[in-house]
């Protein structure tokens, strides 16, 4: 993740500007993208060969080319596919640059579906060329509504080896800024029916509060109502509870699937983070390595067993890597094992994890063991763990398959640096999970000691002789469950592990429980006024409401909402007594929020379905949402949905507030069945329109939906401007003056200019300006 877990400057002095001076400014250009210490400690470790060291380095002073994702779990996804290959591949092959022809954008032949593409121009280059700013706002544009993510190639890598499915729940516990919360949420939904949820979740967890509302931002693009985002210390994220199956107890939610792309160095950055060279020092990882442990083992607990959990780092460092993985597979003493993913995304070029390296301490010494370091010279935090530091023996490096740990270098294919590896957890690990093992285990041998005396009877009464019993054993035997034997000779451990406490620079440590104590959790309730560690969130909490009375009662009468929408999951943040947004959230959510209680720091969640409108005599006080639209759009009453063709589609688009005299006979009589001053969606089926005269610039796969405002005689469109610039482009073909659109007053036709321009034609009052200013 590129990041470090605490500030080393307190309040506002900094190193170097105690006078008040300011320091002296270098250009981008100007810095200096080596660092002599960063060039001895890896060429120590021998991660290339001496003849391949000069290109790795080479490689990581590059700067990197543009990378960006195109969301899978969306309907459109084909239709922007389609949209960069059609309309901006073939205009890029044609712009030359200083002389030079660009190569245009392609895919990443290792990513599914041809949704991860790549551009060699780089990101600023590509921000300041009037050449590509066709194509630069088309990727701000869809990215802001959520079409596009712009992710770096190989951060795209591990959510796509956790393999999630819709029925998962999967927690990503330091999730902020959120391109890969993205992925997981968009796997969450693959093949799930537009207006269904999947049973599945994501939780996105991240321990720093700011950040954690950064990645609201990035995950409500996505409009998913199976999403969660909390914030908790990674290595204490609490437990969960839940009646167990046989209802007489207690038992921890626990994950499917779990990402640790935790905090790292990010030395493997250097191509977008140009100051790593020189804010790199040998023992940046030292710090890290303890944290990012407890990280993975919280991490292993909270994990089903058979689950998968993903550990990522942006770091090449080994200390931050191998050394972290090693040591906790040895911790849990094989409960844990990696998996070994060679055969998966073969075109993606990768080289085995390490199973020796070096450590470098602040003298700039290299070690190949403890005991030839001077202790004295580190911190006591450092001397504690430094143990940790280095490999473990030869033969249990071996023993634990270390090389089937991922490293990705840039020189490879012309990415950044990255660390992956993937755990499977085959075995319990905490009592709770260890009993609950072994009461499933005496639950199939009770049966089959019950199927064994009735076969026994039934041969007996068959009057088979002195060999029934055993006949009838032999064969209760092999209809036993091949695990059982293993399962029923589970032991139960209840023993107390020592896992050192969070963020303790002191070298104490703290005597953390193996079930329910694991996350640092006592035994009494948490409560929000008297919070363990953590401060109290500034927002309003998140209350249920109920369907059946109240305002909800009437919005959803009112739209005629189905019964084939789940009515448990629409919930509010109250604010003296009202609210003002309605949102909603799928049955999984709504569950875990439930058991959680007050346990678990909701920063968001859900999808906004309805907001309060400020209309007198509107039908209702409510009107719909657009981020909510694909989920009502099943369940809304066929009243409020209207069939358009495309010329009405077309004239939506380009005026502001289309009079419904200039719409087609047909939709106008079905626009005359809503009731004036409330919501309305027009629906363009491209599908049902193949062989019209007109169609869209851009050949569309997906339904386009847009929520309106139905008023005595125009139509208004609800969307976001970003929405709409994205909509009218792929539509009509066109750029929007964004800067026009900012400033619409959205009256009935009262407009002053027309926001949308072709590209030429921008271009053209460009040039007409620039010769006036001239003159």
């Amino acid at each position: 993740m590129g990041r470090t877990g605490k500030k080393r400057n307190v309040g506002n002095k900094k190193k170097g500007h105690t006078s008040g001076e300011r320091a002296n400014y270098k250009k981008f250009e100007e810095l200096r993208r080596d660092n002599d210490s960063f060039r001895k400690y890896y060429k120590a470790q021998e991660l290339v060969s001496e003849d391949e060291f000069p290109e790795f380095m080479e490689k990581m002073r590059m700067v990197l080319p543009t990378n960006f994702r195109i969301t899978g779990s969306r309907q459109q996804a084909i239709d922007i596919r389609e949209q960069i290959m059609t309309e901006f591949v073939p205009y890029l092959k044609s712009i030359s640059i200083e002389g030079e022809q660009i190569e245009p954008p392609h895919p990443l032949e290792w990513y599914p579906n041809n949704f991860g593409w790549q551009f060699q121009i780089p990101r600023m280059a590509l921000k300041k060329s009037e050449q590509l700013s066709k194509f630069h706002s088309f990727l701000v544009t869809e990215t802001e509504v959520g079409n596009i993510s712009r992710q770096e190639a190989v951060s795209m890598v591990p959510p796509l080896f956790l393999d999630v499915q819709p029925n998962h729940y999967v927690l990503d516990m330091c999730a902020a800024p959120g391109s890969k919360t993205a992925q997981l949420i968009e796997a969450l939904h693959v093949g799930v029916e537009s207006g269904k949820t999947p049973s599945g979740l994501v939780v996105a967890n991240d321990a720093d509060y700011k950040r954690a509302c950064m990645l609201v931002h990035q995950v409500n693009r996505l409009n998913s109502p199976n999403i969660v985002v909390t914030n908790h210390s990674g290595e204490r994220f609490p437990n969960i509870y839940r009646t167990d199956a046989q209802g007489s107890g207690r038992e921890i939610v626990q994950f499917d699937r779990i990402l640790c792309d935790v905090p790292c160095s990010g030395d493997g950055t250097t191509r977008k983070n140009v100051r790593v060279w020189e804010k790199w020092r040998p023992d940046d990882a030292h710090s890290l390595n303890p944290v990012q442990t407890k990280i993975v083992q919280r991490a292993a607990y909270l994990l089903k067993t058979g689950g998968r959990l993903v550990y990522s780092t942006c770091s090449l460092n080994p200390i931050e890597n191998e050394a972290v993985v090693a040591h906790v597979l040895d911790h849990f003493e094989g409960a844990l094992q990696l998996v070994d993913v060679g055969d998966q995304m073969p075109a993606l070029k990768r080289r085995p994890g390490l199973a020796t390296w070096k450590v470098m301490t602040r003298d700039g010494e290299l070690h190949d063991s403890p005991q030839t370091a001077v202790l004295s010279t580190m911190s006591r935090s450092q001397r504690r763990h430094f143990d940790s530091f280095f490999p473990l023996s030869r033969e249990r490096m071996e023993e634990l398959h270390i090389d089937r740990c991922m490293r990705i270098y840039s020189h490879l294919q012309n990415t950044g640096g990255f660390f992956v590896a993937v755990f499977e957890k085959v075995a319990p690990i905490s009592v709770d999970e260890k009993k609950k093992a072994a009461a499933k285990a005496a639950e199939e041998h009770k049966r089959f000691e019950e199927r064994l005396r009735a076969l026994s009877q039934a041969k007996e009464q068959a009057g088979e002789g002195d060999d029934a019993e055993a006949e009838a054993e032999a064969e209760a035997t092999s209809k036993r469950p091949a695990d059982q034997e293993d399962a029923a000779s589970t032991d139960i451990d209840t023993k107390r592990t020592k896992v050192e406490s969070a963020g303790n620079d002191d070298g104490d440590e703290a005597e953390v429980a193996s079930d329910t104590d694991a996350a640092g959790e006592t035994k009494a309730p948490y409560m929000p006024n008297n919070p363990r560690e953590d401060p109290a969130l500034p927002e309003n909490p998140f209350l249920f409401l109920d369907a059946s009375t109240g305002e909800l009662k009437k919005i959803l009468d009112f739209y005629g909402i189905k019964e084939s929408m789940s009515r448990n999951g629409f919930l509010s943040r109250m604010e003296n007594n009202s609210y003002r947004s309605v949102y909603y959230v799928s049955d999984s959510v709504r569950e875990l929020m439930v058991l959680a209680g007050q346990r678990l720091r909701v920063v968001n969640t859900g999808i906004r379905v309805f907001n309060r409108n400020c209309v007198k005599d509107a039908g209702c006080t409510f009107r719909l949402v657009c981020e909510g639209t694909p989920q009502l759009l099943p369940h809304l009453s066929e009243r409020f949905v209207v069939d358009v063709p495309f010329g009405d589609l077309r004239a939506l688009l380009e005026e502001v507030n289309p009079l419904l005299a200039t719409l087609s006979e047909e939709t106008r009589s079905r626009i005359a069945e809503v009731p004036v001053s409330s919501s309305v969606i027009i629906r363009y089926d491209p599908t049902a329109h193949v062989g019209d005269e007109e169609q869209p610039f851009t050949r569309l796969t997906a339904t386009l939906a847009i929520p309106c405002w139905r008023g005595h005689a125009s139509l208004s469109v609800h969307m976001d401007k970003n929405q709409l610039c994205s909509l009218i482009h792929r539509v009509l073909g066109k750029t929007i003056n964004r800067n026009a659109v900012g400033g619409m007053q959205l009256a009935n036709n009262n407009k002053t200019q027309d926001p949308i321009q072709t590209q030429d034609q921008d271009q053209t009052q460009g040039q007409q300006q620039e010769a006036e200013n001239k003159d």
